[in-house]
């Protein structure tokens, strides 16, 4: 037994476990990492997003409303005149104090979208979109093809967005613009098991293309309907189209919110607060 012990502690041997120990808790590590997205996976393919605080934004919607988190969302079922902007963000950095100061000046919200990788690099224009009182919307960390992710990756892209911003800007993320516009099923109920609604549009300004600004004018006032939520990106055609937009709407009697306030306003029949002028009331 004696020199069992001396063979069992020689530097040698002591080495040896040691490295051995070390193997084991990477593995360990890594098991338990795998473990937990995997369990973001199975959370998004069955039919209910998690219980806890991840999914606690997902109580702010009324019943009636007839919109589920696992689906995505279009446009959203109001009767008031009542519209969302949402405008993704990968890019575009010397477009948006314009669009900035354009949404400040009718006093107006709308839901920024952005990417981890844009915030990093631009944390500055991220807690600024915050202080002014605009919504912040998650648009996974990198622009990748949703349709082309694991169930593992498209939960890792969206959970490492989401804590970008949280880490940035504090806030907590529950909305998810899909890059691209890539969605179907899998993907939303994926996010919804990430605590997200899965946002697209009603209009689509395709501004990426640079249009002229009265296309994109156009565009948004011939389609715009109760509910809509019009997708655009930080460019310089939306920049000078996006004043005329707010100017016509508002005189109009529409008012204009951040999406996760038109959520909230789903199935109920009084005016959405906020958002600039609104119609006269009854």
């Amino acid at each position: 037994m004696a020199r069992f012990a001396r063979r069992l502690f020689r530097p040698r041997a002591v080495r040896f476990y040691a490295a051995a120990v070390g193997r084991w808790r990477r593995w360990a590590g890594l098991g338990l990492a795998a473990a937990i997205i995997g369990c973001w996976a199975v959370a998004g393919s069955g039919l209910v997003p998690p219980a806890g605080p991840a999914a606690a934004g997902f109580g702010a919607l009324p019943a009636s409303a007839g919109l589920d988190p696992r689906k995505p969302v279009y446009a959203v079922p109001v009767a008031q005149r009542v519209v969302s902007f949402g405008v993704n963000v990968d890019w575009g950095d010397e477009h948006l104090p314009a669009m900035l100061a354009a949404l400040a000046q009718r006093d107006v919200r709308v839901t920024f979208f952005p990417t981890g990788r844009w915030a990093q690099r631009r944390p500055d224009l991220v807690r600024e979109l915050v202080a002014r009182g605009h919504e912040l919307g998650n648009h996974g960390y990198r622009h990748d093809h949703p349709l082309a992710l694991a169930d593992e990756e498209l939960a890792q892209m969206i959970g490492r967005g989401q804590a970008v911003l949280e880490e940035i800007a504090g806030v907590r993320t529950r909305l998810f613009a899909p890059p691209y516009g890539e969605v179907d099923g899998r993907v939303a109920r994926i996010a919804a098991a990430m605590g997200h609604w899965t946002i697209m549009w009603t209009v689509d300004t395709v501004d990426w293309r640079r249009p002229p600004p009265e296309t994109i004018v156009q565009r948004v006032l011939s389609r715009v309907q109760p509910g809509a939520i019009v997708l655009m990106h930080p460019t310089a055609p939306t920049a000078a189209a996006l004043p005329v937009i707010l100017d016509a709407l508002l005189a109009d009697g529409w008012q204009v919110v951040p999406v996760g306030q038109l959520l909230a306003a789903a199935g109920s029949n009084v005016d959405v607060p906020g958002g600039g002028p609104g119609p006269p009331g009854p």
